[in-house]
């Protein structure tokens, strides 16, 4: 650890975001450690050079990488663009585009937007067995449990559980996994993750709510879940109108 140069407040953080394994098994609470036991750390490398897919004066839409944090990339985008503002995040194994404000009005325009629905963000995934609807609205009702960073899924609503609705349709099949589109209604917690797992349909490479014998299969050590496309719908007035119509792509390994 010496040789790494790794702080221990970097290992705490380490810890806490369970990037550990001893002996090949990731841990989440105290564990003792003998002679011998293998010990892994999980290292993000820190780089700014970063994949920029549109760029203007009012705001910046970057590649984020997987297995990085939204948060811990927001800080590497501050040491090229300083006046950068946080407007969304993805899931840490969840890679692609993502949004930063360069000035507060158009902060406020992104947050509004976000929050009513008026820009719309789809994913492409890959997932486990032939989907048999082309496409379809999803409806179910999660609860998260945060003490162990894990959504459940129910059919139906019981006090605390929220409404969540995903909408998918199917671009390719391969012989045993289907590629989707995915668009999300609401924005809960995991819920392209666990919604598609409620249906019988994980995503490859999901460690969490897939199943490891499958990935294995697959050759999938990365979820294969990707943010590749956004279009601008603003308000007439609004100050980020002019991107209106505009779609932003990336191309990924499965489109």
């Amino acid at each position: 650890m010496q040789k790494q140069n790794l702080s221990y407040s970097a290992i705490q953080k380490l810890y806490r975001k369970k990037d550990i394994k001893i002996n090949g098994i990731r841990i989440s609470k105290e564990q003792q450690v003998k002679k011998g036991d293998k010990i892994t750390l999980y290292l993000i490398e820190k780089t700014t050079n970063l994949d920029i897919v549109y760029q203007d004066e009012n705001l910046v839409v970057l590649n984020k990488p997987q297995g990085i944090e939204s948060v811990d990339f927001f800080n590497l985008v501050k040491q090229v663009f300083p006046t950068a503002y946080f407007t969304h995040r993805l899931d840490r194994n969840t890679g692609g585009l993502i949004i930063f404000a360069l000035k507060e009005e158009s902060y406020n325009s992104l947050v509004l937007a976000l929050k009513n629905r008026t820009l719309n963000k789809y994913y492409i995934t890959e997932v486990y067995g032939k989907v048999k609807k082309q496409n379809d609205t999803l409806v179910a009702y999660c609860k998260k449990d945060s003490k162990n960073s894990f959504v459940k899924v129910y059919a139906d609503y019981l006090a605390g559980r929220q409404k969540m609705i995903t909408e998918y349709k199917v671009l390719s099949y391969k012989e045993n996994s289907t590629v989707l589109q995915v668009k999300l209604v609401t924005g809960r917690t995991h819920q392209i993750r666990c919604h598609l797992a409620f249906i019988g349909h994980f995503i490859i490479g999901d460690g969490k709510y897939g199943k490891e014998e499958i990935n294995k299969i697959f050759k999938a050590k990365k979820q294969r879940l990707f943010a590749y496309k956004i279009e601008f719908n603003f308000s007439n007035g609004d100050f980020l109108e002019y991107l209106n119509k505009k779609e932003i792509t990336i191309k990924t390994e499965l489109a």
